[in-house]
């Protein structure tokens, strides 16, 4: 039994592990949020938090060099995270959102092949 504190700590592929709930509680927030009710400030926190949890994912060798899909992922992934791609404080509340909002989209599809995969190793 995990404690609250704790969280669902999963050992990972590689022997690394990751607070899961902690990023899937994560992006459930961003897709909760709504464009009229969040503010600059609230985008920016959530966007740092995923761009934090998806350098984490990775990391971690997800076997991207034998899964096409995975790989396709991966890019998804570097594309968002190069600098020049990122909101600035001019950037629009709009832009930002929609930026923060794919890149939940990105790390839930990592995530998932993160749990998929240490699932697959635990049984």
């Amino acid at each position: 039994m995990t404690s609250v504190t704790e969280g669902n700590r999963t050992t990972g592929i590689d022997g690394s592990s990751l607070e899961v709930d902690w990023f899937r509680d994560t992006i459930t927030v961003v897709q909760l949020m709504e464009l009229s009710r969040s503010t600059r400030a609230d985008i920016d926190a959530r966007t740092n938090d995923l761009i934090s949890h998806l350098r984490e994912l990775l990391a971690v060798d997800l076997g991207a060099d034998q899964d096409d899909d995975v790989m396709k992922v991966y890019r998804q992934a570097y594309r968002k995270l190069e600098l020049s791609n990122r909101p600035m404080p001019a950037t629009s509340a709009y832009d930002a959102f929609a930026f923060m909002d794919e890149l939940a989209t990105i790390t839930f599809a990592l995530l998932r092949i993160y749990v998929a995969k240490n699932e697959a190793q635990t049984q």
